[in-house]
Formats: structure tokens, sequence, C-alpha cells
């Protein structure tokens, strides 16, 4: 028997599935269960047939609302239900309308649906709890509407107001004033990263308070040290920063470090280290708080 080689162009490829509304899509399964479709429909058609859509939702390999911008509107218990299916939503597509403390409770789901959460509609509750969060999700409650929200910044490995999932605390060396050593931990040095989330709070008027620092400090660019305490500087709070950034930016920002002595724990150059370029005045007036910088540097006077 002969047997002829089989090329690459000879093998079949499976197809891409065909888009289906979701009408179409449930009577298609009930004709084969194992079909995989992808769904184009309405938000309105969609929301309608979201629990028969989520029992077959391994065979759908994505969902898109053909009626942009309207959106799919849940409790965020019903988003924790279907949220396997709901991250193959678009970005942007999902509103959830429900009590602060629903809500908290399901932030786990939350942040992993974060691209697909447009808009968290906080309904009125009758608790007084305050509506104390996490800095890791300070972006995605800045996508709510309602809030009233004051961000705890020192969480211990035990846990949280959110449960971040903190790993053990890690002790500084930086020992400003000779007084005590810093302890950072998971949540604090979230601050840093998410501080465009902490600003938009800000700035609609939902961020109450920062939690005091509690002599923790914090790693950050030049940049994001003066977002941060042009923020911070609002609250009694009070916090250090380790400002680790590259020679340049640490050059061009000297003056904002300088006037920021007290608030700098240590100065880290990263990257290509290169001569600090500044001026003689700058130098003078740089004097004390370069004495923190964590490795050997050089200088270059301008002027």
């Amino acid at each position: 028997m002969q047997v002829s080689p089989v090329s690459a162009t000879s093998i079949a490829t499976a197809a891409s599935p065909r888009p289906m509304t979701a009408v179409q899509a449930l009577a298609a399964w009930k004709l084969n269960s194992h079909l995989k479709v992808s769904i184009a429909d309405t938000a309105e058609n969609i929301s309608a047939n979201l629990k028969d859509l989520n029992a077959g939702q391994t065979q759908i390999s994505q969902v898109n609302i053909t009626n942009m911008p309207a959106k799919v509107n849940l409790t965020s218990s019903q988003a924790k239900t279907y949220a396997n299916m709901l991250a193959k939503f678009p970005e942007n597509t999902l509103v959830l309308n429900d009590t602060f403390e629903v809500l908290n409770s399901n932030i786990s789901t939350l942040r992993t649906l974060n691209p697909q959460i447009n808009k968290m509609i906080i309904t009125p509750s009758s608790s007084t709890t305050k509506q104390m969060i996490s800095p890791w999700d300070s972006q995605l409650w800045s996508k709510s509407i309602n809030g009233k929200f004051e961000v705890q910044t020192h969480i211990e490995p035990t846990g949280s107001a959110t449960n971040p999932g903190t790993t053990t605390s890690t002790t500084v060396t930086v020992v400003p004033g000779g007084s005590s050593k810093f302890v950072g931990y998971d949540d604090t040095q979230a601050l840093a990263i998410n501080y465009r989330g902490l600003k938009a709070l800000d700035d609609m008027g939902m961020l109450t308070g920062i939690e005091a620092f509690k002599g923790t400090a914090i790693n950050a660019t030049v940049a994001e040290s003066k977002a941060l305490t042009d923020l911070f500087n609002k609250y009694s709070t009070e916090f250090y920063l380790n400002i680790r950034d590259t020679s340049s930016n640490i050059s061009k920002n000297i003056d904002f470090i300088s006037n920021s002595n007290k608030k700098i724990a240590s100065i880290t150059q990263i990257g290509n280290i290169k001569p600090l370029q500044i001026t003689q005045a700058q130098n003078s007036k740089a004097d004390k708080v370069l004495s923190k910088m964590k490795n050997a540097y050089s200088l270059v006077l301008t002027g």
C-alpha cells in the first residue's frame, strides 16, 4: 500500500465559531451541546438570557454587544455567579448595582472583572460600617458612584478590610532620624502603584481620608512621589518615601527632592547610573537629602 505524505495545506483547520445571537446559540445547543459559538447580540438580549448562556459558557469563545454603548446591568452576586462567562465580555460593558457591603464581599470577583466593569452604582445602605478599602482596589472603586471611602494603608500580615492577600512584612534598612525601622506591607506599596485611582476618588469627592502610615515607607519614582505628596498632604497622614529612579529624573527634580527632605527615607539610582547634573545652589540645598543616597554618586555642577 502506498502512503502519500500529508502536507500542511492538506490539514483541515477548525473553523472559527460564527457569531450567533443569544437565542440562536441556545437553539443550536439543543441540537449539539458541544457546539462552540461566539455571541453577538444586544445588551438587553444578553441580559435576558444570561442564566441560560452561563449554563453553556464553556462552549462560548467570546461575547460582543452589538448596541454599544448599552451596558449589561447586574448585581455583584450575579457577577460572581457568571464570572467565567463575563470575563469573555469586551471591556467597559458591565454596570453593577449593589450595596458597598455586598460589592466588597465579592471583591475577588470584581478584581478579576475590573476590565469589563464600566461602573459600580453603590446603592444606599443602612449599615454604618465605614467604607474602608485597600489601595490595591482604588482604581476599581474609582468606577463607583455614591461611595465615600477611606483608604487603609497599613495592613498586618493577618489580613485587611478587603483581604488583598498580603505577604510577610519586610524590614527596610533605612532608619531616618535613627529612631525606628520602616516595615513595609503589600497594601502600603500599592499606594505608589495605584495613586491614579486614589486621585480619581479624591477628584470625585469620594475619598474621605487615608489611614496613617504608622511609620511605613513607600518605594516610588519621583513622578509617583510628587503625586503621592500632593494627594496625602490633604489628609492627616504621616508617610515616608524611598525614591527609586534614574539619575536623569533625580537631577531634573532635585528641587522637589530637597524640599521633601523630611519625607525622604532613601534615594536609589536605578538603570544606567550617571553623575547628577545640578547647580551649585541646588547642591547646597540638597546636601542633607543626598546624604540619604543608597548607592555611590557623583556630581556635575552646571552653574
